[in-house]
């Protein structure tokens, strides 16, 4: 089993003599090519005022080894049945996954928890087949009291739309009951209590005793289950968006029946030209803010996976919980305005706005940002890793985090922009399905109006 230990003898951390991040990326990179090659002195060509001591380029500050060669190692499968002297079963791994801490579930980049994680998708997929349609059937109801018969079927691509938000406001509200549930009691979380303990650190726990930090089964699997979640949605986004399609790579041009073309047009007519296999267009179901939905899942991929293998579940814990309480009401926000329940999404715009404030626009930048620019630095305070590491890797967690703020702010924009349509026009409008509002006519009849050009499509939205 992995031992586990904090260091008693905190190290004082002065950054100021580092290099900026830029110039230490630039010459690990040069490490990394020229060591291989034997060419690793290349400092010597330096001038001596960058390589002597405490200079950017210096000896001292070279990265020594893969960070990840100085992490504790997490217990295999294979490990764990040899340390408890039992036959591979199913018992046996339902205890390895369910109720041993720190294995190789918790990296995300290990065969082990890829194969996990394919599996939760899987079984996503599966749900959303059965749950989606069912939801749907129950909005197609609910439509022929609100919007009358002839309304749907010109419309089932809405309805469609509407039992994804039913599927989605389920999972998010399971999903964070759970998250309150597994962390309300963790350290990380205490400076929200009325009273907290009188030792406690509030959200320095996130880097304390790093990389030493057990990750319990509960927080292996809640990330296990979000990082399925995630993908999927990635994956589904890129379906509701393109429409790809197979075509021959030959096909013949017509041809020309104009007397002025010349003997070369015609000529070339008589044989066939060359295109792209594949034809990729905009699909009718595209979502108005495609750019910024799909900016977002690639940032927050990169930060599940990031996060899993640096060992900062921790800290990603926080953001999956701040992000799903607050899609919470952006889910019955959409769903009342399907009903068109005036009041209602009304007052589900409101609730909205304000948990979005409070969880995305104050406690993602003020609590959890803050946290990871000025408290980051124990990391190395019990002296285990060295702060080059911490120069290297911080700016990259920090730029992925600021972005994904700077898109809330942006969603925020839009809205306000919505909330003044409610309240001087009186009009539901969901700007992030439709950025010019929603249409007048059919979602279904618009859609036909795909504009191809050398293989791909783009819907005028």
């Amino acid at each position: 089993m992995t031992a586990f230990f904090s260091s008693s003898t905190p190290v004082e951390v002065d950054f100021s003599q580092y290099p900026p991040f830029p110039i230490a990326w630039a010459y690990t990179a040069v490490d990394t090519v020229c060591d291989p090659l034997g060419c690793s002195q290349w400092r010597q060509l330096l001038p001596s005022s960058l390589t002597t001591e405490h200079a950017w380029f210096s000896e001292e500050y070279k990265v020594p080894r893969s960070i990840f060669k100085l992490f504790p190692k997490f217990l295999s499968y294979q490990e764990f049945l040899a340390s408890t002297q039992q036959p591979s079963s199913l018992q046996a791994a339902k205890q390895y996954a369910l109720e041993t801490p720190s294995t190789d579930l918790a990296d995300l980049t290990t065969w082990t928890a890829i194969a996990g994680l394919l599996v939760l998708v899987w079984i996503l997929r599966r749900c959303k087949a059965i749950l989606i349609p069912f939801f749907s059937n129950l909005g197609r109801q609910a439509a022929l009291r609100t919007h009358g018969a002839d309304w749907i079927p010109d419309n089932e691509i809405r309805i469609t739309k509407f039992g994804e938000y039913v599927f989605r406001l389920v999972f998010h509200s399971s999903i964070s009951l759970l998250g309150v549930y597994l962390f309300w009691n963790e350290p990380w979380w205490e400076w929200l209590s009325w009273s907290p303990p009188a030792d406690s650190v509030g959200t320095k726990s996130l880097f304390l005793d790093y990389p030493h930090q057990p990750v319990k089964p509960t927080m292996i699997w809640y990330y296990l289950v979000q990082a399925a979640y995630n993908l999927e949605a990635m994956t589904s986004l890129l379906e509701l968006s393109f429409d790809v399609h197979f075509q021959p790579i030959f096909y013949k041009l017509k041809s020309s029946t104009n007397d002025d073309d010349d003997f070369d047009n015609k000529k070339s007519s008589a044989f066939s030209s060359l295109q792209f296999p594949i034809r990729i267009q905009w699909s009718n179901t595209c979502r108005g803010d495609f750019r910024e939905m799909c900016i977002h899942h690639i940032v927050t991929n990169l930060l599940v996976l990031g996060s899993s293998f640096f060992r900062l579940t921790r800290v990603g814990s926080m953001v999956f919980l701040v992000h799903d309480i607050s899609d919470i009401p952006v889910d019955l926000s959409k769903l009342a305005n399907f009903l068109k329940w005036k009041a209602t999404t009304a007052m589900c715009f409101a609730t909205m706005v304000w948990v979005w404030m409070l969880t995305r626009l104050t406690i993602l930048p003020f609590v959890i940002y803050r946290s990871v620019l000025w408290e980051s630095w124990l990391l190395c305070q019990n002296g285990y890793i060295p702060p080059i590491y911490h120069v290297l890797y911080k700016p990259v967690f920090a730029v992925l985090i600021g972005l994904l703020i700077l898109l809330h702010f942006i969603w925020f924009s839009m809205f306000i922009r919505m909330g003044y349509i409610l309240v001087c026009k009186g009009e539901a409008h969901d700007l992030s399905e439709h950025k010019k509002g929603e249409p007048i006519i059919s979602a279904a009849s618009t859609g036909k109006q795909n504009n191809n050009i050398n293989g791909y499509s783009k819907k005028d939205n």
